[in-house]
């Protein structure tokens, strides 16, 4: 029954959050509903409200919990707590496979299934090349991990400026400088539902798998002593991981290091005592955090505010370096 409720506390929480933040005005909180029901596009705040502000609320509730999850995914993989999508190089290389898109095939194919196809296929492609040589007699060697993912996202960083080099001063070359940011400035109801659409099966799965996963962080002879096959496991923890922050990268642009905050404070919430349901919370929590930043960057700057990717940059690289250093000290 506690459980009941504080999963109650937490949903009534999270509507209270989207409705202040869709009308950034407590007052007029009660109004939302007539909106939402009796939706009419010739009222100004209505239209404010359902198409521009709610979107990237959801939107960035969405992308919260796909990238907290990458991040879980990726401390799995490579078995090392200062893992994630950012600082592995896979959101590099998918940025690097959209900004392909955006200049040669977005004026012909603006179609969303063929942007997150490329996408997909950069943060894959990364992580292999990661893997592979991160990976010595068998074994992935956790910091060799990270020094590859940050040479191999430089690479990525430096052809991305090479593409904008050659791009010239035009339009795609504006929108790949403006998506860099990191922004839900471009949210709609369409990517709301397309990223839904993939983030919450993929969820769903992991909630199921735990159990397997959970296993493969006592190490690979512990994991296949106990009948998990690590290998399968990781095929499948890469692939998931990929279309996680391929589906990110390709909606709203490189979003750094939430997929490193949230595992880490998840697990500090409860104690290091986890269970399927540390999975629903960190979602969720990923979630909240990134929609929390999103309501704080209208605030600081507006009407558009300050781009979200900014903002968790701000408070991301400090925590990286704090991990950095506690790793050190515990001799990871």
């Amino acid at each position: 029954m506690k459980k009941l409720y504080i999963y109650i506390a937490a949903s009534l929480l999270l509507i209270l959050l989207i409705a202040i933040g869709t009308t950034q005005n407590i007052t007029q909180i009660h109004l939302l509903p007539d909106a939402l029901i009796q939706y009419n596009s010739d009222a100004m705040d209505q239209l404010v409200w359902v198409e521009i502000r709610l979107p990237r609320l959801l939107l960035a509730f969405i992308t919260g919990a796909a990238l907290g999850l990458s991040g879980y995914l990726m401390q799995v993989l490579v078995r090392n707590p200062l893992a994630d999508p950012y600082v592995l190089g896979s959101s590099s290389g998918a940025s690097l496979f959209a900004a392909l898109f955006f200049v040669w095939l977005a004026p012909n194919h603006s179609s969303l299934g063929l942007l997150l196809t490329l996408t997909f296929c950069g943060a894959l492609g990364t992580n292999i090349v990661s893997l592979l040589l991160a990976t010595v007699k068998g074994k992935i060697v956790p910091y060799r991990m990270i020094l590859v993912g940050i040479a191999i996202s430089s690479l990525a960083i430096s052809l991305l400026s090479l593409l904008l080099y050659v791009a010239g001063e035009d339009q795609s070359w504006k929108n790949i400088i403006f998506w860099t940011f990191g922004s839900f400035q471009t949210a709609s109801w369409s990517k709301v539902v397309y990223m839904a659409c993939i983030v919450i099966p993929i969820a769903v799965l992991t909630f199921l798998m735990f159990n397997p996963f959970q296993i493969m962080e006592l190490g690979e002879e512990n994991a296949n002593r106990l009948g998990v096959f690590v290998q399968r496991y990781r095929v499948i923890v890469l692939l998931l991981s990929s279309i996680l922050t391929a589906v990110a990268v390709s909606m709203v642009g490189p979003i750094g290091f939430i997929g490193l905050v949230m595992p880490h404070i998840t697990r500090m919430l409860f104690n290091f005592q986890l269970s399927k349901s540390f999975i629903l919370w960190l979602c969720y929590l990923s979630g909240l955090f990134l929609m929390l930043c999103e309501m704080l960057s209208t605030q600081l700057f507006p009407p558009q505010g300050v781009p979200a990717g900014i903002l968790m940059s701000l408070v991301g690289v400090p925590f990286f370096l704090y991990l950095l250093l506690k790793t050190a000290d515990n001799n990871y």
